[in-house]
């Protein structure tokens, strides 16, 4: 059995917010999902957001470093947050450890 490299196919991401009609406190609920790699026994958070400096309109999501080698399995992530108005971010990026995966910087919103 030969490994060959990870390749991610961004086209296994999808991003969305879904307008929230009843919530008058959020404009409605972004949505994210994916699948990755992971280690069978990583007891590591799946997906974590990245505090980043006020005034960056950016979403940052950090999936733990994807395994190259050895015993893995597919994993389907699904992030969720409320949004308070339309244009909360300007882009949304995630990574698994230094790699940048996906970044979207148009979003559908579901109305």
């Amino acid at each position: 059995m030969t490994s060959q490299p990870l390749q991610h196919e961004v086209d296994l991401w999808e991003a969305w917010i879904e307008y929230d009609q009843f919530n008058s406190r959020h404009f409605g609920t972004l949505y994210i999902i994916g699948e990755i790699m992971t280690d069978q026994r990583s007891a590591q958070p799946i997906i974590k957001k990245i505090t980043r400096r006020s005034g960056e309109r950016l979403l940052v999501l950090q999936l733990p470093h994807q395994p190259q080698h050895g015993r893995s399995r597919v994993k389907e992530v699904l992030y969720s947050e409320p949004i308070e108005q339309l244009d909360q971010y300007d882009a949304v990026c995630i990574y698994a450890g230094h790699e940048l995966i996906v970044r979207f910087t148009e979003i559908e919103v579901m109305i």
